[in-house]
């Protein structure tokens, strides 16, 4: 393969790639509102987010392929369990996971904080 070959396949290669690049940046910003729901975002939502980090539920758990790997991921958990299971969890883990060898602690959620939790867990669910 001569010099001037190897110029022009990097050129295209290169240029080839920038473009798709581009147009796959412009595309996911396109459609950003529509595949995250952001009309369902409200400010019960931005609150269980709060409570989310407060608690730092990111220390054992993964949402969104985000977290640590220690406990179950919660991306889906909305549609697993539903509100009563997620309130049930964050309120009360020391029975819900009794028999469990893996010990979730009890953070001291309150009612609103555990109601904004699951505002969130469900919205994340439908993502």
């Amino acid at each position: 393969m001569s010099k001037r070959t190897a110029f022009w396949i990097f050129v295209i290669g290169t240029t080839s790639s920038l473009a798709l690049f581009l147009f796959l940046t412009w595309d996911t910003h396109r459609q950003v509102n529509a595949l995250t729901h952001a009309d369902k975002l409200d400010e019960q939502v931005v609150a269980g987010k709060h409570v989310w980090e407060k608690k730092n539920c990111n220390n054992c758990h993964t949402i969104l392929g985000f977290g640590v790997y220690y406990a179950p991921d919660l991306t889906n958990v909305y549609q697993r369990i539903g509100a009563d299971g997620i309130i049930a969890a964050v309120q009360h883990p020391e029975d819900l996971y009794a028999d469990s060898f893996r010990k979730m602690p009890n953070l001291g959620v309150t009612d609103q904080e555990a109601a904004d939790l699951v505002a969130f867990l469900e919205w994340t669910s439908n993502i």
